[in-house]
C-alpha cells in the first residue's frame, strides 16, 4: 500500500514539473512495479517460512541428540554390566577331563544338540541326566565353596519357528540358562551360589558361517565358577 501511494506521488510529481510520461510508459512502469512488488512479497513469505523450518528442524535436531545421548548411556551401562559379570582374572577353572571346556573362560561347555531340542528351552532327558551329573561335581569338597555362573550361548542364526516362544537370540539364550539353573537346584546345588546371564548370539567361541547361517559350537550353555566376595 505505502509502495502505491509512492508510486502514485512520484507520476504526480512528474506531471507537476510538466514532465508527463506517457500513458504506455506508465503502464510499463507500472507493471514493472507491480511484478517488482510481487517478487518481493513471494520473497518475503519464502523467508518466513524458512525460518519456521529451520525451527523445526533445529526442534527435531534436539530431540535426536536427546535420543542419542540416552542410548549412549544405555550402552555405556551395557558394557560396564557386561565388564562386572565377565570372566575375571583370577577365576578358578574346573579341572575335569570328563567334561568339555572353554580355554577362554575356563568354563564347562554343555552343547545346545544334548540339552535342548532346536530353538527350545526345555532340558532334554539326555540334557538333564548331564546337568545332574554336573551339580555332583559342583557339590563336591573340591568345588562346593565357589559360586556358579550359568551362562547362555546361541549362534547367528534368527529366531523364526519358535518367534512366539522366544522374541530373539537374547531371550532364548536367557531361557536355556535358566532351564539348567533350575535343573541344578533341584539336585540341591544352593540358590545363593547361583546365577545366570544370557548373552545371545554375542560371545561365539567360533566364526559363524556368512548370512547368518549360525554354527553348532556358539549354541552353548557354560557353567563357571566364581570366587566369591570378600567378607
Amino acid at each position: 500500500m505505502r509502495g502505491t501511494i509512492l508510486f502514485t506521488l512520484l507520476m504526480g510529481l512528474f506531471v507537476f514539473c510538466g514532465c508527463a510520461v506517457p500513458a504506455v510508459e506508465y503502464e510499463r512502469l507500472r507493471e514493472n512495479y507491480d511484478k517488482v512488488s510481487a517478487e518481493r512479497d513471494s520473497l518475503q513469505k519464502e523467508n518466513m517460512e524458512l525460518r519456521k523450518s529451520n525451527e523445526i528442524l533445529a526442534t527435531q535436531l534436539a530431540g535426536r541428540e536427546a535420543q542419542l545421548s540416552a542410548a549412549k548411556a544405555i550402552i555405556e551401562a551395557l558394557k560396564k554390566e557386561q565388564e562386572a559379570t565377565g570372566p575375571k582374572a583370577g577365576e578358578p577353572a574346573i579341572e575335569a577331563s570328563d567334561w568339555k571346556t572353554n580355554p577362554e573362560t575356563g568354563g564347562i561347555v554343555l552343547e545346545d544338540e544334548i540339552l535342548f531340542a532346536a530353538g527350545k528351552a526345555e532340558l532334554s532327558a539326555k540334557g538333564k541326566e548331564m546337568v545332574r551329573k554336573l551339580a555332583a561335581m559342583l557339590n563336591s569338597e573340591k568345588y562346593k565353596g565357589y559360586l556358579v555362573r550359568v551362562d547362555g550361548h546361541t549362534d547367528d542364526q534368527p529366531v523364526t519357528k519358535t518367534k512366539e516362544e522366544n522374541i530373539d537370540n537374547w531371550f532364548l539364550s536367557a531361557r536355556r540358562a535358566h532351564s539348567v539353573l533350575v535343573e541344578l537346584l533341584k539336585e540341591n546345588v544352593a540358590a545363593e551360589r547361583l546365577y545366570l546371564c544370557g548373552y545371545g548370539e554375542n560371545r561365539p567361541i567360533e566364526k559363524n558361517a556368512p548370512n547368518k547361517k549360525g554354527n553348532p559350537k556358539n549354541r552353548r550353555v557354560e557353567i563357571l565358577l566364581v570366587n566369591p566376595p570378600k567378607k
